[in-house]
């Protein structure tokens, strides 16, 4: 896991003494949310959405939820597109539809479709929807104004050419599409959905191009207070110079030492080099440890370490 490390320093005055803390940051590479092997990289997708299962009545309704479907299928294909990791060898947006208002392949389907345009993996996209939310905020001039949120909302099923399903997700978009006042404390008549297709297929084509980068590691930064008073600052310095085996050398003897307080705090910084470094399960040890002790930040950070 690759990291980056930079520290800053805080102190905060505490009733008759000081008391100094430290705080890390961390960027590492998050793993993908969805694995796959490295030979994994033909990649068919298909469009299973079908309208005609839907119980609304509505042509207009009807075609915007299908221009929409459209539109988030292209972004995938967008999304596929732009990571050189992997090559589209078939798309389709007709010959698999669905036929029930069951989502997902079955195992045999997967691998006809596989026979016919072999493939590692198999992106489909199983259901699409688009609805309003509406919120009623009083106003300062004391007026009631209703503002209605457009949603869109399309079903990803990732399966491997046996047929294994490697994923299943919903993914929405948002933004603010209209606001009308509230005439005497009746609800707001709202506003059309077969009127918002233009919106609704820019936020479908993000749908679909953010699915793809579930497959992609992500790089991300968190911080970790930790302390720096006058018996740690020793093994602090070797923090800040990212000096990992010297700061545990200096930190394990006070972890151990008769001091509840510092022994605690020892304990916790313990946890927290160890997380800096990789080694969860030290980090995990570490900040039980200095739970046992009552060290309040360690009962924060475990929590933290078991997502791993």
């Amino acid at each position: 896991m690759r990291k980056i490390i930079t520290l800053a320093f805080c102190c905060t005055l505490a009733t008759l003494q000081f008391s100094c803390t430290s705080v890390l940051y961390v960027d590492k590479t998050q793993p993908a949310e969805v694995a796959v092997a490295n030979e994994q990289w033909k990649v068919a997708v298909i469009n299973r959405f079908n309208s005609s299962l839907l119980d609304i009545k509505k042509e207009k309704k009807l075609a915007v939820l299908e221009d929409g479907a459209r539109h988030a299928f292209a972004g995938a294909i967008e999304g596929i597109l732009q990571d050189e990791t992997y090559d589209i060898v078939y798309t389709d947006t007709a010959s698999y539809r669905a036929t029930t208002y069951k989502e997902g392949l079955e195992r045999e389907e997967v691998q006809a479709i596989d026979r016919q345009h072999p493939h590692h993996l198999l992106l489909s996209l199983e259901h699409f929807d688009a609805f309003l939310e509406q919120e009623t905020v009083r106003e300062q001039d004391n007026s009631k104004m209703a503002y209605f949120t457009l949603v869109t909302a399309s079903t990803w099923a990732l399966y491997d050419s046996t047929g294994n399903l490697l994923d299943m997700m919903v993914l929405t978009e948002k933004d603010l599409y209209n606001t009308r006042p509230v005439i005497s404390g009746l609800l707001a008549v709202g506003p059309s959905l077969g009127n918002a297709g233009a919106m609704i297929n820019d936020l479908a084509w993000y749908t679909g191009a953010g699915y793809w980068s579930r497959l992609s590691p992500k790089p991300v930064r968190f911080s970790r207070s930790y302390y720096s008073t006058k018996n740690l600052l020793p093994a602090a310095h070797k923090m800040a110079a990212n000096d990992w085996s010297n700061a545990i050398a200096l930190l394990e003897p006070l972890a151990d030492g008769s001091h509840k307080k510092d022994a605690a705090r020892a304990a916790y910084n313990l946890a927290v080099v160890y997380e800096a470094m990789g080694d969860i399960e030290q980090a995990k040890f570490w900040a039980r440890e200095a739970i046992k002790r009552k060290e309040k930040l360690a009962a924060l950070l475990l929590p933290e370490l078991e997502r791993y």
